[in-house]
Parts: structure tokens; sequence; C-alpha cells
């Protein structure tokens, strides 16, 4: 294996409806992807930038933001980083909540960044930050029973998070996805499956029953980038994933992704990841 980007630790808990992942990298990026659980995401050391539905958000050393269900967003990180992130079930989160729902509510959507914080939510936000810290020894020394420890100290992590980062919902604050929307939700799913094959847009716009004007327009309305620009996101970030965590020839891991113009490519890496794909091998 070579260069140091490596998931460090994956655990489970709760009948697989909890998973904390630790990573460290040299950089790092997530292409914008349609979000199916809850997850939080706390900085041990770098910086990130999250697009969360087209709204860009600074993500930096010792913070944590909560990325709901339902939701695109897109993770860039061009510098060394140590995250840990937490993703959850959202029906095993309700099945444990809803008792304590009001009146009426059908619903709970949960939020946290920087940008949310006031006064009076700056405290419970820092205490969730040093709960986050104490996961660090444990997964450094893995003491006897470190996991039990993991799974307490994340449940308290998400109490907190139920208790002061939740909002209620109720009947006529649900919004349901549009057409539009869940359209779009299988059409990046569909690209996650096929990305590696050919697909011209006017192929994945057939796919669809769209005409190739409607699905520029939807896409590039929903995700703020262009199809191909995606696609080729995509691509660069499996593309990446396989350069750091294997030794296969560079030239083999863009034929298995399915990447053809080496020129563009390379521009793009390099806009991404800020180094050329033989520099990072070479860290």
């Amino acid at each position: 294996m070579t260069g140091n980007s490596r998931m460090e630790r994956h655990y489970e808990a709760q009948d697989s409806m909890i998973k904390v992942d630790y990573l460290t990298d040299d950089g790092q990026y997530h292409a914008a992807h349609w979000q199916s659980a809850l997850e939080i995401i706390y900085l041990l050391n770098g910086n990130a930038d999250i697009i969360l539905d087209g709204s860009k958000l600074k993500l930096v050393q010792g913070e944590f933001i909560v990325i709901d269900s339902n939701r695109i967003y897109e993770l860039l990180c061009q510098e060394n980083f140590m995250q840990v992130s937490v993703k959850v079930d959202r029906a095993f989160l309700a099945s444990r909540t809803e008792h304590n729902w009001k009146k009426g509510q059908i619903g709970t959507e949960y939020r946290c960044s920087r940008e949310d914080l006031t006064h009076e939510l700056l405290e419970p936000y820092l205490e969730i930050c040093d709960l986050f810290k104490q996961l660090v020894p444990l997964y450094i020394s893995e003491p006897a029973g470190y996991r039990l420890k993991t799974e307490s100290i994340v449940l308290d992590i998400l109490y907190r998070i139920v208790q002061f980062f939740s909002v209620p919902l109720y009947e006529n604050d649900l919004v349901e996805l549009t057409p539009d929307q869940m359209r779009v939700q299988q059409i990046l799913d569909y690209i996650e499956q096929h990305y590696a094959e050919e697909m011209p847009l006017a192929s994945i716009a057939d796919e669809f029953g769209l005409s190739r004007e409607y699905f520029s327009r939807l896409f590039h309305r929903s995700l703020g980038m262009t199809f191909s620009d995606h696609l080729s996101r995509v691509r660069i970030a499996h593309f990446y994933h396989d350069l750091s965590q294997t030794d296969e020839p560079v030239m083999m891991l863009l034929e298995k992704h399915g990447i053809t113009n080496y020129k563009h490519f390379l521009r793009k890496f390099k806009e991404i990841y800020g180094r050329t794909p033989r520099e990072i091998r070479r860290r």
C-alpha cells in the first residue's frame, strides 16, 4: 500500500445503525452525492470546504458539522487532515426519540454548523467537541473495552445533538421531495454505479426519459455544476482512492475509472487536490 491515505478504523454499533470512521489523508474529495443518513463530521486537524445544497461552508480544526439526510453535499480538503465521522440511520434515531415527540410532531430536523451557532448553543457545541476529542486516545491505544467506551461517547454525542440541535417538524413543515428532486437522487445513484462506463449526456438523459436540454438544466440547477463536470469529479474521487490505497500503475487506474482525456483529467485533479497524481504517489 502506498501513500498516507487510509481508513484507519471503522466501527459499527447498535446492529450497524451507527458507524464511526476515523480517516487520515493528504487530501480528500467526496463528489456531490445524496445523503441518506445523518452524518456528523469532526475535524481533528486540517480544513475542509463543504458545499451543502449549493451553499459553501468552511470547516476548520476542532469543529464539527451535522449533515442531515436528504441533502446533497460535497466535501473538499486539500491538505493533511484527520477526521472522525459518525453516521446514524435516521429510522434508528427516530425509534429512540419519537416517544418524546410533541403532539402533532411527525419528524425531526437536525442541523448544526458554526454558521448556525447562537450564544446559547455555544456551550453544548463545545461539549460535543470535547466528546469527540475523547475518542482519539481510544482510537490510538485500544484499551480493554474501548469499543464499549467508543459507543458510549458516540451515544452521548447523539443525545446532545437531539437535545440542542434538533427542530420538531409538523405536517405543515414537512416538505416532500419533488419529482425533480427524486429524479436527481436517482441520477446521482446511477452515476455512482456506472461512472466508469462511457456515459455521454444524451444516453443518460434517455435513460431517465428526459431531453438533453431539460436534463442539463435540471442537473445544473440542483448541483450548481454541469453533468460532465460532476462525472469528472466522481471519476477523479475514485481514481484518487485507488491511487493512494494501491500500487496499481496510473495508466491502469485511468482506464479502470473511465478516464480518457488525460489533459482535462490532470487539470481537474490539480484543482481538487492541489497536486499531480505523481506527486501524491511520491508522498
